[in-house]
């Protein structure tokens, strides 16, 4: 669970919801660097020192979990930055995705893996392709998960390696990333475990490499978002709705 010290707390901390919901989000004031993430990050710090790896990821608050194409770094959901702000994302109807630590470190270490794909341009790599497929595919709205399949790693829920070669990648990451994830015992004689071999030597071959994109950007990162709480949870509402109609079919077809 998140926690931060009351002495440190906002005037909006002890806000109601309703009065919470007409806040803009520029006008929170969070940052990083004074919030229950510290530790998160350099848990991810240390997990990277230990793997080798000289690169380190930008992260920057937005509304949700996501690594621009390209660049290489993410964003960390606001919510996360304050205990106050997770109980407001569980009331509004949310996940809440992250508040838990196992989970939280779990999706740092899968948008890290998009990073420094980006970072290295990894997904043009002819041996990448062999591996994961063509990063161009399009995305699905919805995809059909094989529960169990032996080619694929499971680090995030719904079995999330299977809706496309990019996630395939960081959650290949992700998993070989892990502290005393057992990799080797786990996956072996199934396809994932060639994919875990693979992002093995391909990190031992960038790990003293400068990085191929050096791009510091913060696609909607906080301060740059001038609409309320309340605009931004009626936004989601309307995206969750629409995903929804699209994705019935899949549902149906999955839980037949």
């Amino acid at each position: 669970p998140l926690h931060r010290s009351a002495a440190a707390d906002p005037p909006w901390a002890r806000a109601s919801d309703e009065a919470l919901l007409d806040l803009r989000l520029c006008d929170l004031g969070l940052r990083i660097e004074t919030s229950p993430l510290v530790a998160d990050l350099a848990q991810l710090d240390d997990d990277l020192s230990r793997a080798g790896l000289r690169f380190r990821p930008h992260v920057w608050l937005s509304t949700d979990w996501f690594t621009p194409h390209g660049v290489p770094g993410f964003a960390i959901p606001f919510f996360l930055a304050h205990p106050r702000l997770a109980r407001l994302e569980r009331a509004m109807g949310g996940d809440a995705e992250g508040v838990a630590r196992t989970e939280r470190m779990r999706l740092l270490r899968h948008e890290t893996g998009h990073a420094i794909d980006n970072a290295y341009r990894l997904h043009r790599r002819a041996s990448w392709r062999r591996a994961f497929g063509a990063f161009g595919r399009p995305y699905r709205v919805a995809y059909t998960a094989r529960p169990h399949d032996p080619d694929y790693v499971v680090n995030l829920a719904g079995w999330y390696a299977q809706s496309h070669p990019g996630e395939d990648f960081a959650e290949t990451f992700a998993e070989w990333l892990r502290p005393r994830s057992g990799w080797r015992r786990r996956y072996a004689g199934g396809g994932a475990l060639d994919k875990l071999h693979y992002v093995d030597v391909l990190m031992g071959e960038i790990a003293d490499q400068p990085r191929r994109c050096r791009s510091r950007e913060r696609t909607d990162s906080l301060p740059q978002l001038r609409y309320t709480l309340r605009e931004h949870y009626r936004r989601r509402r309307v995206r969750y709705a629409v995903a929804h109609a699209r994705g019935a079919r899949h549902r149906q077809e999955y839980y037949r």
